[in-house]
C-alpha cells in the first residue's frame, strides 16, 4: 500500500513535471497585486457557486457561525466575505497587500469589518500552534507540499478545509497566449486534490469530499487583457517588447469593439476533516 511519502513525493514530482515556469517572486507579487480588483469581480460573478459550498460545508458542521477561521491566502474575500456573513471570525491570510486592501474594502462596504481581521503574512511564516477553530484554504498556492499541508492540522482546533483542483481547470485567453509565446502546451492546475486526499487517508484522517463543476464568460476590455497578460508573462521570465507586441497583436485579432472574450471552466474538489 502506498504510504504517505508516497503522495508527498508524487506531489512534488507533480509540480516539477507539469512544464510550468518558477515566477520571479517580486513580478509575481507585483501581478496579483494589480488583479485584485479584477479578480474580486470575477469571483462576484460565481458568488452563487461559493455560497453554496459554504452552505454545504455549514450544514454538514465543518464551519460553525461563530467559529473562528484563517483563510490562508484568502486573496480579495472570495470565501472570506460570504463566511464574515455566517457570523464566522475570519481573519485573512494573504501575501499580497492589494487582495487584502481589497478584501477589506468589500468588507467595510458590506458592515462586515467586525468579524474580518487581514494580516499580510506569509502561511510559512505562521506559527504551528492551534490558534483558530479551523483552518482554511481554497485553491491556495501557500498548501503545496506536506508540510503545508499538515500544518493546517496544527493550526486548527477542531477542523480543516481544502479546496483544490480536481482535474480539468482552463482559461481560454491564457492557454491561447501560453501556446503561441512558449509554442508548448499550456501547463495544468498547480496540484490535484488527488494529493492531500491521500497523504490525510495515509495519516489516519478521514476526509469529507465533494466536487464543484463551475465556469464563466467575460467580457475583458483590449487594454486591461494586454497589461494583464504582459505582466502575467513577464512574472514568469516571458518579456521584451516583442513579447508585448504579440499579445497585443493576438488580442486585437480576437476583439470586437475593443472587447476579448475570456472563458474560464473548472473542476474543484472541496474537501474538509476533523483534526
Amino acid at each position: 500500500m502506498y504510504n504517505a511519502q508516497f503522495w508527498a513525493n508524487a506531489w512534488q514530482d507533480a509540480g516539477k513535471a507539469a512544464d510550468r515556469l518558477r515566477p520571479d517572486p517580486k513580478l509575481w507579487q507585483e501581478y496579483w497585486d494589480c488583479m485584485s480588483g479584477r479578480y474580486a469581480e470575477h469571483s462576484k460573478a460565481n458568488e452563487a457557486v461559493h455560497q453554496n459550498i459554504i452552505n454545504d460545508l455549514m450544514t454538514q458542521g465543518a464551519i460553525r457561525a461563530g467559529d473562528t477561521l484563517i483563510d490562508i491566502g484568502c486573496g480579495p474575500g472570495t470565501y472570506a466575505l460570504p463566511l464574515a456573513a455566517r457570523q464566522v471570525k475570519v481573519t485573512g491570510l494573504d501575501t499580497s497587500q492589494g487582495m487584502l486592501t481589497t478584501l477589506y474594502d468589500y468588507a467595510y462596504k458590506a458592515a462586515l469589518q467586525d468579524n474580518i481581521s487581514i494580516r499580510l503574512a506569509d502561511w510559512h511564516d505562521i506559527a504551528s500552534t492551534a490558534a483558530y477553530d479551523i483552518a482554511f484554504a481554497a485553491k491556495s498556492p501557500a498548501i503545496n507540499s506536506y508540510d503545508s499541508l499538515i500544518k493546517m492540522n496544527k493550526v486548527a482546533r477542531r477542523a480543516c478545509c481544502l479546496i483544490g483542483f480536481a482535474g480539468k481547470h482552463d482559461i481560454s485567453l491564457r492557454r491561447l497566449l501560453w501556446e503561441r509565446l512558449l509554442k508548448r502546451p499550456a501547463p495544468g492546475p498547480s496540484f490535484d486534490i488527488i494529493y492531500p486526499l491521500n497523504i490525510l487517508y495515509q495519516e489516519g484522517y478521514r476526509p469529507n469530499l465533494n466536487f464543484v463543476n463551475y465556469g464563466q464568460t467575460h467580457q475583458e476590455p483590449l487594454d486591461y487583457l494586454i497589461d494583464h497578460y504582459s505582466r502575467y508573462f513577464a512574472a514568469m521570465g516571458v518579456t521584451g517588447p516583442e513579447v508585448t507586441s504579440s499579445i497585443r497583436t493576438f488580442l486585437e485579432s480576437i476583439a470586437t469593439d475593443g472587447y476579448c472574450a475570456e472563458t474560464s471552466e473548472t473542476t474543484v474538489g472541496i474537501m474538509w476533516w476533523h483534526v
